[in-house]
């Protein structure tokens, strides 16, 4: 199986880029009008309102027990409801403050535990078969719950939650139609190429995700049967042989949703410094959701899967938490709520939301020589006693990139097999950023000539007069396995591809 990263997106935005608000005017909304500032790592906050709560245990298909919190509002029903859930290695305790939202707004709110996780029985199957027809009997005990809105076995229903419980939600709804809209925060598309990307080990994300998921399955509430033992195996195996064991890569290629079946209006939320799910997983989900004709937005903010989601200031969040809470008014309770323009991006250098109509126009795509780069050097090496990294810098004139940098790249590996990194950084006086931590790795298995073509991350950077990108390749990261060897790039045979937004380089 190749997992070269896909080509996902050639430009973000189109036209002039403007600050509107993603919330509307077009009709009233059911309870608070506050935008709230739930976070990922917030999700513990709240939880009290004008709502009360109460413990369930729902049984699902295989007779598993799911521990459940109703959040039931004060006001007469019956009300629309969200199914919600939490992130890998957490439990329904975190979506106290995404229940509350919704529960506030009067939307009966059922927030589970993920199998195997907190209160569940059950071995955790990494949102697997058992994870899906978790979620449907869940919809049906909301069917048949006097206070939700329903039409006999269909309940009128959202669901949201982030990352594994983002995940959970594509899936379910592209084998449930009765999913009215969902909203999967900082999820992945291809769960093999966010994990092992181009058979590459991501270490320091699989070192955290094993050990986070086995610990917390096995120390809270009803931990079941623990987590899969198939995913310590091949941890154990990928470090060992550093190269992706074929069954890993079988398992998480399952556990990617299908947009062939999916119909339900999805709103991709994520986070440019994600490092584990990278932007180009939300681009895809969003681009992939549009192609099938799915009513979709996308929205773009300043964290994710990174130490940097706690610097996110309150403002994002609530920014983000609009967009979700009109994206279910519009379809869930069926309200006449504007739900914003099909792209909004944070610009964190610009410190502004850009709002655009499409992702393929609107850029003016630039392709460079590396010949031509200040200051290169072509040597790759990672060895016992000395680094090397090739450096192609780009000065600008004051330009804007936005959208996805494309690599041709020619290159000769003197060792094999050898793992190398493609990245960006941003460089000036007193500054050398790597943007948004953001690395595309690739493999060289074979000593000699490789001509490789592969998209970068995308990105959004303004880089003022006098500053630079520039582009590095290494034969090491920090968060994945590596090999000795070396490598030389053709920089006469070599390009890099830039979506100029405005300015000049």
């Amino acid at each position: 199986m190749s997992l070269r990263r896909r080509t996902v997106l050639r430009g973000i935005g189109a036209g002039t880029a403007t600050t509107v608000g993603l919330s509307g005017t077009g009709g009233a909304r059911t309870g608070s009008d506050e935008d709230p500032d739930c976070s990922v790592l917030g999700g513990l906050l709240g939880g009290t309102g004008s709502f009360s709560t109460r413990e369930v245990t729902v049984e699902s298909v295989d007779g598993t027990e799911l521990a459940a919190t109703v959040y039931e509002p004060d006001a007469d029903g019956p009300h629309p409801a969200m199914l919600v859930t939490h992130g890998w290695g957490m439990s329904k305790e975190f979506m106290r403050c995404y229940a509350a939202m919704y529960a506030e707004r009067e939307y009966v709110v059922l927030a589970y535990d993920s199998r195997g996780f907190g209160g569940s029985g059950g071995e955790v199957g990494v949102n697997g078969p058992n994870e899906i027809q978790d979620a449907r009997r869940l919809l049906d005990w909301l069917a048949d719950h006097d206070d939700v809105i329903a039409e006999g076995d269909d309940p009128r229903v959202g669901m949201d939650g982030a990352s594994y419980g983002g995940g959970i939600q594509l899936l379910t709804a592209a084998e449930d139609d009765r999913v009215d809209a969902i909203v999967p925060r900082i999820a992945w598309n291809d769960l093999a190429a966010s994990l092992m990307p181009d058979g590459t080990i991501k270490s320091g994300w699989l070192t955290v995700l094993v050990g986070a998921g086995s610990v917390s399955s096995r120390l809270t509430g009803n931990h079941g049967e623990g987590v899969d033992p198939r995913l310590t195996e091949w941890y154990v195996e990928s470090l060992r042989d550093n190269v992706a064991p074929p069954a890993a890569l079988e398992y998480f290629a399952d556990r990617s949703p299908s947009f062939a079946d999916l119909e339900t209006p999805t709103l991709v939320l994520s986070g440019w410094k994600d490092t584990l799910f990278p932007p180009s997983e939300a681009v895809a989900n969003y681009r992939q959701a549009t192609e099938a004709g799915v009513d979709a937005r996308l929205v773009m903010y300043d964290g994710g899967h990174n130490a940097a989601e706690i610097g996110v200031d309150d403002a994002q969040h609530r920014r983000v938490n609009r967009a979700a809470i009109d994206w279910v008014e519009r379809h869930v309770r069926g309200a006449d709520v504007e739900v914003g323009p099909p792209i909004s991006l944070y610009d964190e250098r610009a410190d502004e939301w850009q709002d655009h109509e499409s992702l393929e126009a609107g850029v003016d795509r630039r392709t460079l020589a590396l010949s031509d780069a200040d200051g290169a050097t072509s040597s790759v090496e990672q060895g016992h006693l000395r680094d090397e990294t090739a450096r192609y810098e780009v000065a600008s004139d004051g330009v804007t990139i936005r959208g996805t940098p494309a690599l041709s790249l020619s290159i000769e590996a003197h060792d094999a097999p050898l793992i190398c990194f493609a990245r960006l950084h941003h460089v000036g006086w007193f500054r050398d950023e790597q943007i948004d931590d953001q690395v595309t790795p690739f493999r060289l298995e074979e000593t000699g000539s490789h001509d490789l073509e592969f998209e970068l991350e995308p990105l959004v950077r303004t880089v003022p007069d006098g500053d630079a990108l520039e582009l590095r390749i290494a034969a090491s990261d920090p968060f994945y396995r590596d090999e000795r060897g070396s490598a030389t790039v053709r920089d006469d045979e070599s390009t890099l591809t830039l979506p100029v937004a405005g300015g000049s380089l």
